[in-house]
């Protein structure tokens, strides 16, 4: 039988694999795959939250239609085989983002609704140029951003051993380069899927509440840089002390790194229900702030030394908390 856990891991092994399918060389159904996959593993991520939230029971997960037999009764609505219907992707969206505790905000809502729009017209969609491709990337990376958030806020999964990433089609072709063509240059089917994607990325506000900390979508740019002078060199992945060094700017460090004192606060105090900004809670924070795993310090003005700091904290840190606090869950 089907639980919150096992449907979350089975939901990353939908994102995994879909992932590895777009991140293949010379897929030639690259973005309809990447769509069809990744719905899927939102779904089951959804269901598997639902259940959380509903004590495991899954028949609130089953569509209700009335009874025959005794019409003020309800009975769950069956598929062609027997089984019970499951509520689907967009009822359940819906009624997280009702729930101001959920973590699941309008920014993650309009990114899931693009993602399923890409999906339903996958059938006659044709991956022509890369303007399509450019915004199925888009929407993919934002949508990879929030299920990897949500997914380790809500069941605290460690992720670390996957790479959840998206390879820039720049990586290939130089796709940045490239100029949205008008959508009348498209048919109508494709210039109609186009204006709805165009209107979910327009219609989110950036200056939203803080708290609000989804994407619709995610511009990508990658930039390889060659040495050109005599003194540089190749470098690989090596355990050899004795090999060159490899450094990396603060902002790379940063990109895993986004919780501010803020956002940590507010992302608490939606996961548990007896947290409180207290002294309590402020002495467990300090307590790991020590170890650069959880937690980095950072200049507010990198060049003056003198500058006052801000502390930025890793995903990670939530498990440690859930030793401390009870997780929200609906009765």
């Amino acid at each position: 039988m089907a639980d919150s856990s096992s449907l979350a891991e089975k939901s990353v092994h939908a994102a995994v694999a879909a992932i590895e399918i777009y991140n293949k060389p010379d897929f030639k159904y690259r973005e309809e795959a990447f769509s069809l996959l990744m719905c899927n593993a939102w779904e089951l991520l959804l269901k598997a939250k639902w259940l959380l939230d509903h004590n495991d029971d899954l028949s609130t997960l089953y569509e209700t239609e009335v009874d025959p037999s005794d019409s003020t009764q309800r009975r769950a609505k069956l598929n062609r085989c027997g089984n019970p219907i499951t509520f689907g992707a967009t009822y359940l969206a819906g009624k997280l983002l009702e729930d101001a505790n959920s973590g699941f905000g309008k920014k993650c809502d309009e990114n899931l609704k693009g993602l399923i729009e890409i999906r339903d017209n996958a059938a006659h969609f044709m991956n022509k140029d890369l303007n399509f491709g450019r915004r199925v990337l888009e929407f993919g990376t934002a949508s990879l951003q929030n299920y990897l958030r949500l997914v380790t806020e809500w069941f605290s999964f460690d992720l670390s051993r996957y790479n959840f990433f998206l390879m820039p089609l720049s990586f290939y072709h130089g796709f940045e380069s490239v100029v949205a063509a008008s959508v009348a240059n498209y048919s109508a089917q494709e210039s109609r899927l186009l204006s709805y994607l165009e209107g979910l990325d327009a219609d989110v506000d950036d200056e939203e509440s803080d708290d609000d900390v989804g994407a619709v979508t995610m511009r990508i740019k990658t930039t390889l840089t060659r040495g050109k002078g005599d003194d540089a060199f190749a470098f690989r992945w090596t355990d050899d002390e004795n090999a060159p060094t490899l450094s990396i700017s603060e902002e790379d460090v940063l990109k895993n790194y986004t919780l501010d004192y803020k956002r940590l606060t507010a992302q608490l105090r939606r996961r548990y229900r007896d947290f409180v900004e207290n002294m309590e809670y402020h002495r467990i924070r300090k307590s790991l702030e020590s170890e650069k795993k959880y937690c980095i310090e950072r200049l507010l003005d990198p060049g003056n030394p003198k500058s006052s700091k801000k502390r930025f904290y890793n995903n990670n840190i939530l498990t440690e908390f859930d030793k401390h606090y009870t997780k929200r869950k609906k009765t």
